[in-house]
């Protein structure tokens, strides 16, 4: 007797039962099928050729490597479904390393859509790099001739959908990315892209691009359906600077924790349009960088709620704050943390219109009563330590707040992340506490 699946009939060519496949550089093999722990592929994009709407790739322990000097690690090109994401994960219990010298650790492209990249280190090229070197790169301000050369601009993980297929509905969770000569993780030219809960640090050093731990650059309108189409949430962005000139304007730029930038599609001849949906950027933790710790640029619709920025605009000449909109409208800035050194600005307000700003605490280490605040309102703590557990240039460092911090239950009565960093429920004494950290 013939049994047939009526789902697969009903839905074309796609599978009725989702597929998992199995990756490891330890011991993996090109002939195994992959379909089982012990006959695993060898590397990520044998599985990921194979993949299908609904399959999961599990990568097990392993350093994976890019083949070629100017490769990816990984390379994903093909799509999920609304129903059925591909996913790419850390099989249980293990913990695989993805490290590159190349352009990109893990690259989406293609259009490829409905993906999710969850349980990676990402490590790039900057042990490998000196500064010496890097400032005389080919295609730098100090070298114009020549080519763009990889090992000094590979970025962590990309969404690049500069293609007649923009990509959309891309989750990036719990990775650590950290030491690439370019960029952490970016988007561009896509909607619905979800970035939560990943650590990024030590990247932008060398690239002569001017990139950010985190970036979103010119998104598109997938569909105009209410909600936040785009969040950045429950990340860590530490220590991302720029050390070599942007060849644009050959100044140091950029090296943010993370910035949303140019959502209104003005720049670089693009075509888009406007993007209209809203973008939530929620109990982020940035410091040390050399930029911003958080700033949108020429972008509308964009929510910065409950996050915490100490120290940062560490690169000489990059004063614009701690957490800022500019040139954007239809920001609000909310509930926020915001903690600056060495007489740096706390935040500004540059050509922003219907820009809400309030329940925000401000604070200058060096000079707590004059502080540099160039916006800010009643509701705002002004000139009070916000007493951190331990705050301070190191990557272990403690955001939590004292039980004696003025931040707490000081926050907006309706706008507020619903629950903190660590998945605790928010305003459960009627107003909730301000930054990322929910005492």
């Amino acid at each position: 007797m013939k049994f047939f699946c009526l789902g697969c009939l009903m839905l074309g060519y796609l599978n009725c039962y989702a597929i998992n496949y199995y990756v490891s550089a330890q011991k993996g093999n090109h002939k195994y099928s992959g379909l089982t722990p012990s006959a695993p592929k060898k590397n990520i994009n044998e599985a990921a050729a194979l993949s299908r709407p609904g399959d999961t790739v599990f990568v097990m322990n392993g350093t994976y490597v890019n083949t070629c000097p100017a490769c990816n690690v990984v390379d994903i090109t093909r799509s999920g479904n609304a129903l059925k994401y591909i996913v790419y994960a850390n099989y249980r219990g293990q913990h695989p390393v993805i490290k590159f010298t190349g352009w990109i650790g893990i690259a989406i492209t293609n259009g490829a859509s409905y993906i999710k990249i969850m349980g990676f280190e990402i490590i790039g090229a900057n042990a490998k790099i000196s500064l010496t070197k890097a400032l005389r790169q080919q295609k730098s301000c100090a070298n114009p001739k020549g080519d763009f050369e990889p090992l000094y601009n590979g970025n962590g993980i990309v969404v690049d959908g500069k293609t007649a297929k923009h990509s959309h509905h891309i989750v990036i969770a719990k990775n650590i990315i950290h030491d690439c000569s370019g960029g952490g993780i970016g988007a561009t030219h896509a909607d619905y892209i979800t970035v939560e809960g990943n650590l990024v640090y030590n990247t932008s050093w060398y690239t002569v691009f001017g990139t950010s731990g985190i970036a979103f650059y010119q998104f598109w309108n997938f569909d105009n359906a209410r909600g936040y189409h785009n969040v950045i949430a429950n990340n860590r962005c530490y220590n991302n600077r720029s050390l070599v000139p942007w060849i644009k304007i050959c100044q140091l730029s950029d090296g943010n924790g993370i910035i949303v930038d140019d959502f209104r599609n003005k720049q670089n001849g693009s075509k888009l349009g406007p993007y209209r949906n809203r973008t939530l950027i929620q109990n982020n933790v940035c410091w040390y960088n050399g930029g911003t710790g958080i700033h949108t640029f020429q972008s509308d619709h964009v929510d910065m709620i409950n996050n915490t920025a100490y120290c940062n605009s560490r690169t000489k000449g990059l004063n614009a704050g701690q957490i800022l909109s500019g040139l954007s409208y239809d920001n609000r800035i909310v509930n926020n943390i915001l903690v600056a050194d060495s007489g740096i600005v706390i935040n500004s307000n540059f050509h922003n219109s219907r820009l809400t700003y309030c329940y925000n605490l401000h604070f200058n280490i060096t000079h707590p009563k004059r502080e540099i605040v160039r916006i800010s309102d009643k509701t705002c703590i002004t000139g009070v330590n916000p007493q951190f557990i331990m705050p301070g240039n190191k990557l272990n460092a403690n955001f939590n707040l004292k039980n004696t911090s003025p931040a707490l239950r000081h926050g907006h009565p309706r706008i507020f992340s619903r629950v903190d960093f660590n998945g605790k429920k928010r305003a459960l004494h009627n107003a909730p506490d301000l930054g990322a950290y929910e005492n």
